[in-house]
């Protein structure tokens, strides 16, 4: 799989709040139908880096996509006119399923959003299209005229993995998918993702504070502390052998 080149990489990533440096030159990249787990403290700056490979927040450094009509572009130089281009080969799963779905309309219509930015218009098509994602996500079919208001945090996730899956992206970033979830409904959730990897061959970049959570579906790991990438590897070499004192202290609280 390494011997692949990177569908997506980025290189001395710097970010800023005030005074306050959040992330401090982070390099990392992800290869085809991988999944990588980036595992840190709060304030670790690993949600501010999932912002910014979505391009929502403005950052110092290189990203780039493997992709046609983007290789070679810096993304974080691009206008705010030209990310749209890029968003469509990239998907998001909030923490906060707000931020991601139409609270208080139908399931389906936040799945089959992407669709329709894309150009379809047929609602037949549309329908199918929004079933067959809701399904690949372990959704319970009944509940797509649901609003996700009515459903249960674990059922909310699932509306957004059917939402990414719907849209067919290059890459999905997970942002603390599992939070709020007990460990029997983390599990199940869990459970999909590596079913998905496994059938669609998904690349994903998963983040989490929990090593629990990485270690059940990461092929390689990322270690953030303080800003800064203080350990990477093979999952079970890093869980194994870990070198830096905080990944230590990660993987000893797990034991």
């Amino acid at each position: 799989m390494l011997e692949e080149r990177p569908i997506l990489q980025v290189r001395g990533i710097r970010k800023r709040f005030g005074d306050r440096h959040a992330l401090k030159g982070v390099s990392l990249e992800l290869y085809p139908q991988e999944v990588l787990g980036i595992v840190g403290g709060s304030g670790s700056g690993k949600t501010t880096l999932l912002r910014i490979l979505h391009l929502e927040e403005e950052a110092e450094g290189e990203y780039f996509l493997n992709v046609p009509g983007l290789e070679g572009r810096n993304l974080l130089a691009l206008d705010r006119y030209q990310v749209p281009e890029v968003r469509r080969w990239l998907a998001m799963v909030y923490q906060d399923p707000s931020r991601g779905l139409r609270m208080d309309f139908a399931s389906l219509t936040s799945v089959v959003e992407p669709l329709i930015l894309k150009g379809e218009r047929l609602y037949d098509a549309l329908v199918a299209q929004g079933l067959e994602a809701l399904e690949l996500a372990d959704f319970p079919l009944e509940r797509a005229g649901s609003p996700p208001k009515e459903l249960s945090q674990g059922q909310r996730q699932r509306v957004q993995i059917a939402k990414a899956l719907a849209k067919k992206p290059l890459v999905i970033l997970l942002d603390e998918p599992t939070t709020g979830l007990d460990l029997l409904v983390q599990a199940t959730f869990l459970d999909t993702l590596r079913t998905l990897k496994r059938r669609l061959g998904l690349s994903m970049i998963l983040v989490s504070h929990d090593l629990s959570v990485i270690r059940t579906v990461a092929d390689r790991i990322v270690v953030l502390y303080e800003g800064e990438v203080v350990e990477e590897g093979l999952a079970d070499q890093v869980l194994e052998d870990p070198q830096h004192p905080f990944t230590q202290e990660l993987v000893g609280a797990k034991l």
